[in-house]
Parts: C-alpha cells; structure tokens; sequence
C-alpha cells in the first residue's frame, strides 16, 4: 500500500518488485530516463519467468529469454502484456518473434517509447513522461 508520500502504482505487479526498481520506474515517469526504463525491464523479465524455473541466473543482455531463463509462450504473453500496460505502448507479434535476448527486450521497448514520444523532439537518453 503506498504511503502519503508514495504515489499509487500504476500495476499491481510492480509491487513485488525491489525498492530500486520502483525508483527507476518512477523516474522514467517522471523524468522520461531512458536508462530507468532498461532497469524496469530488466526486472521484469526475471519476474517473469515461469514458475519452476528455478533461481535465476545472473543476467546480462546476452542472457537469453528461452534457453537461460526457461521462457515458454505463456510466459513471453504475460512478460509482454505487463510491458505494455506498465509503459502504454503496443507490442506487436511481428516485434516479439525477433525477440531473444534480454537485450533485444531492452532494446524494443526503447526503441517503441522513443518512436512514440519522437514527435515531442526527446534529448537523446531521455523519454518524455
């Protein structure tokens, strides 16, 4: 539950996330931080693991969403569903099929946030909010 302080969060299941994450998070609402936005999904993509999967491995963006972290179908939909409610984009299958790495992810999810805020003539390394 958020403190007077403490914004609400914008999903539920950003609160099971660490307390650096939720900071990152809301810098790059507030702030529009690119890098904050890699943290994020980062995080997510380690939350999102299906369950059974084990502990997982330290990540890195050569980390593989399939064959280290033991992704399946499912678990790609809810990662992606959660992505794009958390930061208001769409995500279309032709983008996620090219998808494997946890830096691919990173890389398109920025890449989707800079094309929809790059009418609004965004600084490099940062996303209007």
């Amino acid at each position: 539950m958020p403190t007077p302080t403490q914004p609400p969060l914008p999903n539920a299941a950003l609160a099971r996330f660490p307390a650096e994450v939720l900071a990152a998070y809301e810098r790059f609402r507030t702030k529009g931080d690119a890098g904050a936005v890699e943290s994020v999904v980062i995080a997510a993509a380690i939350d999102y693991r299906p369950l059974g999967a084990g502990a997982a491995p330290a990540v890195s963006d050569a980390t593989r969403l399939f064959e280290d972290l033991a992704y399946d179908s499912v678990a790609v939909a809810e990662l992606v569903f959660f992505l794009e409610d958390l930061f208001d984009l769409t995500i279309v299958n032709d983008e996620i099929v090219r998808v494997r790495t946890i830096g691919d992810l990173r890389a398109c999810v920025v890449r989707k946030l800079a094309l929809r805020e790059g009418a609004k003539g965004a600084p490099e390394g940062r996303i209007p909010g």
